[in-house]
């Protein structure tokens, strides 16, 4: 745990309006730095919060719902999943921009609650396509398949 609070920079912000916003910011910067901790202060509490929802649980739970599309697709085509990726282990080795997800069920506690903390119709499909794909499995399951 210590290593990675160090290997990850803590990303923060301090509402302006907040009573002795700057103090409280510079304090919790040189607080951190004396720690080893790396910091980046953001403008505001929304592009810090923005930043969370979007940029990365909202963009995990996208790559995983393209692994559980195509997992859908291979199965309708009674295709190896893992085979039919084989086929980018190549570009992603050297472009590093296709990268395999498991296409498993998002579960857990942040990608599918998140979504409710910003309400947007788009992000909102990251929801329905986990809960299509937890159809096909049941589907899958019933048939006595496993993919």
């Amino acid at each position: 745990m210590l290593y990675d609070l160090k290997r990850y920079t803590k990303f923060y912000s301090v509402d302006s309006k907040a009573p002795q916003a700057n103090w409280a910011s510079k304090e919790y910067s040189k607080l951190m730095k004396k720690a080893g901790v790396k910091t980046k202060k953001m403008s505001t509490p929304l592009a810090l919060e923005l930043a969370k929802i979007v940029v990365d649980t909202s963009y995990y739970g996208w790559l995983i719902n393209y692994a559980q599309l195509s997992n859908m697709i291979a199965i309708k085509h009674k295709v190896n999943y893992d085979e039919m990726w084989s086929f980018s282990d190549e570009i992603h080795k050297f472009l590093g921009n296709r990268p395999k997800m498991f296409p498993g069920f998002i579960g857990g506690h942040c990608v599918i609650p998140n979504l409710d903390l910003i309400k947007d119709d788009t992000l909102d499909l990251i929801r329905d396509i986990n809960s299509d794909y937890a159809k096909t499995l049941k589907k899958q399951q019933a048939k006595g398949k496993k993919y």
